[in-house]
């Protein structure tokens, strides 16, 4: 079996006036039949590093794909390992953070039905698969929940 090293998680956040929202996506149903026997659930923006490519090119690539523009991006130092059955591999995921002032977001029907801004706990209450609540709680510790983010993570 291979693994791939390449795939990247990143947790989209806005500032608002008095908060941080973190932005989650609800898989279609026709996503969820052709891989995940029907289960529907929220995810987070994700994708893999093409070759040539720096991961801040890949998540302003993936971004981009859903009309947003990162302001900033960060490394929030965590990793987490998964077997992805719609791929056939193991992967690891490296985790990121990208800001972005965007309120509306473009979907793809064949992947997404909707999307969503959530606050921490929401988001924390709305997502289910381990390695996506860890890295949820990595960005709040090291990027958006300080006052201010270590200059060393920042990518972009």
């Amino acid at each position: 079996m291979k693994l791939f090293a390449n795939v990247f998680d990143a947790w989209v956040f806005r500032k608002t006036d008095c908060r941080i929202e973190y932005l989650l996506l609800y898989t279609s149903q026709q996503k969820a039949d052709r891989y995940f026997n029907g289960g529907r659930f929220w995810q987070i923006p994700s994708n893999a590093i093409e070759d040539g490519e720096n991961v801040t090119s890949a998540i302003a690539r993936l971004l981009a794909g859903f009309g947003l523009v990162p302001s900033s991006i960060w490394a929030a130092e965590h990793t987490y390992a998964i077997y992805n059955r719609r791929f056939c591999c193991m992967q690891l995921i490296g985790v990121y953070a990208a800001e972005v002032g965007a309120d509306d977001v473009r979907l793809n029907p064949e992947e997404h039905s909707e999307y969503r801004w959530c606050s921490f706990e929401q988001a924390l209450a709305l997502v289910h698969y381990r390695g996506l609540k860890d890295g949820l709680r990595s960005t709040l510790e090291y990027i958006t929940g300080v006052q201010s983010p270590a200059r060393e993570l920042k990518l972009l």
